[in-house]
């Protein structure tokens, strides 16, 4: 028996180092794709599809493909954080709702967008195990953010408006506004998108090293703000201004150049705003407070009062998960969201879900509270960004949304990956002297 040991032992060490050097191999892969479909997400969604679906879905899918691959292989699996339970209470009570709701295929389809967009937070809790790779996901989605802006930006400068690209649609009915967007994307839901990017900029020029990176990210801020104002989005402006808090907050650790740089660039930027961003845009924006006292905003508050009266008849379970259009058909004539994120979580998914969804938010705003300062200002104003943005956009289930929820929470596991752990020493006896010292660090995989 013993003769067999040594025969038996070598194939083995051989087959775990090539499982684990394969296993590497495909989470090199899986990351890349992750960082394509990162990049790919401000301004992908609405390009044309290939085969019936967008190119972020076919990269979605392979980045799953490869990442169940490596799970395979190496057989090994993250634990998952408290915040990644709160995420799947949200979703499972908005499954559960398929049992009350008032439109079944709405309510299926919401549930299918929810389970992808867990597969991307599962995606990134899994390949984003260490703060530089979280940092890569904030550069590509920021460089991804660069293209809307500068997409939007080429098509004021070609005359091409939001409203002539949405009615090359077919069965599309829209009005001829001078408001201006990239591809197919709502100006609304792209003056969030922007917005959210600027944060993760001042971030970047702090921690990120490389003349090519900072320069990327001075070119999105200059043009990240110029193609909000020519969205002509109101709460995208007003995301935006929230989103600036992060430049006092970090501008002290920038270089000194860049600290005259970002005054110049701020100074340069106002000028050619004024100059530049056609007059109805300008008006549409100015007429906010106008709206806010005595308007309608776009007949939002109209849509909310309505949602209030279905919140009524349906307080605690809800009316179904994605089926507030349909409840307020009694009182408007056309089934619109609900254009506010908490009041149509609220009307959807009851009490319940509104109380799962600011536990989740609560439970993300005290993660980044016990991180380091320049981590703790990234999510704060992000959070702070997204919470001005959603409060006149159903976002809910919309990927950016729940990019961030999913980096918040591997960021925060990263940063303590990166902190010094507790290393357990037995001491030497007499006869272990001469022995190096054996230290058991704590695992990466759990």
């Amino acid at each position: 028996m013993t003769a067999h040991v040594p025969v038996t032992a070598q194939p083995l060490g051989l087959a775990s180092s090539s499982s684990a050097g394969i296993g590497s191999a495909l989470d090199r892969i899986a990351y890349v794709v992750l960082c394509a479909f990162v990049f790919d997400l401000p301004w992908g969604e609405y390009v044309p599809q290939l085969g019936g679906l967008v190119l972020g879905t076919w990269i979605g899918l392979l980045a799953v493909g490869v990442m169940a691959m490596r799970t395979a292989v190496t057989r090994r699996c993250r634990i998952l954080s408290p915040l990644h339970y709160w995420m799947l209470s949200l979703v499972a009570w908005s499954a559960l709702s398929i049992f009350w709701t008032l439109d079944w295929d709405s309510t299926v389809i919401r549930v299918g967008t929810y389970l992808q967009v867990l597969a991307m937070v599962w995606l990134i809790w899994e390949l984003a195990v260490t703060e530089g790779r979280v940092v890569g996901l904030l550069q590509a989605y920021v460089f991804g953010a660069l293209v809307a802006s500068t997409g939007t930006i080429y098509n004021f400068m070609t005359g091409v408006t939001a409203a002539q690209l949405a009615s090359t649609i077919p069965g599309r009915v829209v009005w001829e506004t001078y408001r201006y967007s990239f591809a197919y994307f709502n100006e609304d839901d792209l003056g969030l998108v922007l917005a959210l990017s600027i944060p993760m900029v001042f971030y970047l020029l702090v921690s990120r090293k490389g003349s090519l990176v900072k320069l990327l990210c001075w070119l999105q801020l200059v043009a990240g703000v110029a193609a909000i104002l020519l969205t002509g989005s109101r709460g995208g402006l007003v995301a935006a201004i929230a989103s600036l808090a992060m430049l006092p907050l970090t501008v002290f650790r920038l270089p000194r150049w860049q600290r005259v740089f970002s005054l110049t660039a701020s100074v340069c930027l106002s000028a050619c705003s004024l100059y530049l961003v056609p007059r109805s845009s300008w008006a549409r924006i100015l007429q906010f407070a106008q709206e806010v006292s005595g308007g309608t905003l776009t007949h939002r508050t109209e849509i909310w009062v309505a949602g209030l009266e279905a919140f009524r008849d349906h307080a605690f379970l809800g009316v179904g998960a994605g089926a507030y259009g349909p409840a307020v058909l009694r009182v408007v004539d056309i089934a619109y969201p609900a254009h506010n994120t908490f009041l149509s979580v609220l009307v959807e998914l009851g009490v319940v879900g509104a109380l799962l969804l600011f536990a989740l938010l609560a439970s993300v705003l005290c993660s980044a509270l016990q991180g380091r300062y320049l981590e703790r200002c990234l999510w704060i104003t992000l959070l702070l960004t997204w919470t001005v943005g959603v409060s006149a956009l159903t976002w809910e289930y919309r990927k950016p949304t729940w990019l961030l929820f999913g980096l918040a929470t591997a960021h925060a596991c990263a940063r303590r990956r990166d902190e010094p752990v507790v290393v357990y020493e037995r001491q030497p006896r007499p006869t272990d002297e001469a022995r190096p010292e054996h230290k058991f660090p704590i695992p990466e995989w759990l």
